[in-house]
């Protein structure tokens, strides 16, 4: 019985289809199809970079944190090694970023950049520095 159903579905829809080519042409359908595709494309490439560019910020914020934290600890190598690769991934971020968000993570890149600088120079009081940064990337996560 189900086989029955399926079967008559399939028939059914190809009655329609049959159809709505018939009356409309295959010129109309084929350009409607091209159509379609190319706006599936367009969006799909565009959820593709703005879930890169999240993740690579989630990278990012999280090699912060792991650096306060190390911070904490007073293991300024270590700490100045997650910087380097929350500088990373942030760099990778600004590769898929929009025009709207460039701006922003190139500040957000120095602000790494100079508190790596003062982690390797044994600096204390970095951990307010790193808390700024993590706020400015959660701004960036939440647009």
């Amino acid at each position: 019985m189900l086989k029955f159903l399926g079967m008559l579905t399939i028939v059914g829809l190809a009655f329609v289809f049959g159809m709505y080519v018939g009356r409309q042409g295959t010129e109309t359908f084929l350009q409607k199809a091209r159509h379609f595709g190319t706006q599936v494309l367009a969006s799909t490439s565009t959820l593709e970079r703005n879930l890169s560019l999240r993740t690579n910020l989630v990278n990012a914020k999280e090699r912060l944190v792991q650096a306060k934290s190390e911070l904490l600890d007073k293991n300024y190598g270590k700490a100045a090694t997650g910087l380097g690769e929350a500088w990373r991934a942030l760099k990778k971020a600004m590769e898929t970023a929009g025009e709207e968000s460039k701006g922003k993570l190139e500040e957000v890149m120095d602000m790494v950049e100079a508190v790596q600088d003062d982690a390797q120079a044994l600096r204390p009081g970095l951990q307010a520095k790193v808390d700024e940064i993590v706020k400015e990337l959660d701004q960036l996560l939440t647009k």
